[in-house]
């Protein structure tokens, strides 16, 4: 009787250090994946930091004209009294924060120190009222205090709210007399995102030159001046 042979296949052993190399390999593509992980991460939280901006202010604007000729001289003067600036925190030519991570890397800068542009700005306007010249009478001083002029938006990763906060104080004086008055406007606006620069030029402008129509319209003052 003839009987079926089995042939049994020998498994061949490993190589010796196998498995343990396939360990360190599966270990160090965790890692690398661990690693890449960590990066993207890094990139996606640094990416939610706004970059600076600097946007243009403008130095003039068109005010009411003057009702009666005024044939005088003017001194101008504008003082930058915010705290921050008194303090030393920030720089003269600081609007406020962009808002977002980090926000106070995100600031809203002037093209030049604020002082200088509504010095500027205010000499400007007090010429379109029929100051500046030689006049025998003593010129009239106008002072501005810039009490707060401030831009700001919320912290966090999405920015959806900003508000523009003006705050600038007049006084006039004339001879033995003067005129001291506050001035102020503020506006905020809900956003979808952190407002682009040329967004913002043209926002904080228009707050800034309606606060002046403002001023140069009130009734009071003009009386004191004389237009």
């Amino acid at each position: 009787m003839l009987r079926g042979i089995a042939l049994m296949k020998k498994n061949r052993p490993q190589p010796i250090g196998y498995l343990n190399e396939q360990r360190r390999t599966f270990r160090m593509g965790n890692l690398i994946k661990s690693t890449l992980t960590i990066v993207g991460l890094s990139a996606v939280l640094s990416g939610c930091v706004l970059a600076p901006q600097t946007i243009e202010l403008n130095e003039t604007v068109e005010v009411p004209k003057a009702n009666a000729e005024v044939q005088r001289g003017a001194l101008i003067r504008v003082v930058d009294n915010r705290e921050s600036i008194i303090a030393g925190d920030e720089t003269r030519d600081y609007l406020g924060s962009r808002g977002g991570r980090l926000s106070e890397r995100s600031p809203l800068l002037a093209q030049d120190e604020l002082a200088n542009i509504l010095s500027l700005r205010l000499q400007d306007s007090i010429a379109q009222l029929g100051f500046g010249g030689t006049s025998p009478i003593d010129p009239v001083r106008v002072e501005m205090l810039i009490n707060k002029f401030a831009y700001s938006c919320n912290d966090g990763f999405l920015v959806t709210s900003c508000s523009v906060k003006m705050r600038l104080g007049v006084t006039l004086m004339n001879g033995d007399t003067t005129f001291t008055k506050p001035y102020g406007l503020t506006e905020t606006r809900r956003v979808a995102a952190a407002p682009v620069k040329e967004y913002n030029e043209k926002w904080v402008n228009d707050v800034m030159d309606r606060l002046w129509e403002y001023i140069f319209s009130d009734p009071e003052l003009r009386g004191y001046l004389g237009v």
